[in-house]
């Protein structure tokens, strides 16, 4: 399956992989190629991609993910490498994601 993860400022990660986890609102969870479609809310997390022997971890700032089935989309304010990611930006981007997360829970 194809993932992608894209953010305001480019495309971080684009490349077939075996299986990504991560944690949504709700929970932990993972997916692998053909997996029923789903669109869910993310939370600040870890982002676990494995692609044969290779593995990648990429930290987000929230954000959302879509998955068709065959490709997973995930959208963020921030994401990368942790060594790589500005810890001010980083935190800039997560300080909006809980903002409209709780504009949307209070709507509910």
């Amino acid at each position: 399956m194809k993932v992608k993860i894209v953010t305001p400022y480019g495309i971080v990660y684009d490349r077939e992989s075996d299986f990504i986890s991560f944690r949504t609102v709700e929970g932990s969870m993972g997916i692998l190629p053909r997996r029923a479609p789903i669109v869910t809310q993310l939370s600040v997390c870890d982002v676990k991609i494995k692609s044969g022997d290779d593995e990648y971890h990429l930290k987000v700032a929230g954000g959302f993910l879509l998955c068709d089935g065959k490709d997973v989309i995930i959208i963020t304010e921030e994401a990368g490498r942790e060594e790589d990611i500005s810890p001010d930006r980083f935190m800039e981007a997560r300080e909006r994601v809980e903002r409209v997360r709780r504009f949307f829970q209070s709507s509910l």
